[in-house]
């Protein structure tokens, strides 16, 4: 099992990664639609969004703060679904459905053995001599 968790945890992570390097690739053509949500222009928007999407990728690869990362991706999904999204149907969020249920499998699993996380409590629980 843990070694599916890894999997899953590289699958995923990689997966943002290309998906990061695409949209830097495609920045203008990208910047374009991206709506300014909490911020004063679409500009800053993207980049704050794209930075912590890279950080929270990062977390899911190396297995520290999974569940936190996940769950924090898995909500910018739902963001994504229901505020930009909504006008395409079933079809144009299918794959926007596909992250959360990855997202929410790491949530309830965690970062499995093979992770930062698993290492780091490993150590911990160590005897002392």
């Amino acid at each position: 099992m843990d070694r599916a968790i890894l999997f899953l945890r590289l699958f995923v992570g990689v997966l943002i990664a290309l998906h990061i390097i695409d949209k830097l690739q495609t920045y203008n053509f990208v910047l374009t639609g991206y709506p300014a949500l909490l911020f004063e222009s679409s500009w800053a928007t993207f980049v704050i969004f794209t930075t912590l999407e890279a950080l929270f990728a990062v977390m899911i690869i190396v297995g520290f703060g999974t569940r936190f990362a996940a769950f924090i991706m898995a909500m910018g999904m739902f963001v994504e679904i229901f505020l930009i999204f909504s006008t395409l149907g079933w079809l144009g969020v299918e794959r926007q459905i596909l992250y959360i249920g990855i997202y929410v499998t790491l949530v309830m699993s965690g970062s499995g053995r093979y992770g930062v996380e698993s290492y780091l409590d490993r150590r911990r629980k160590r005897p002392a001599y």
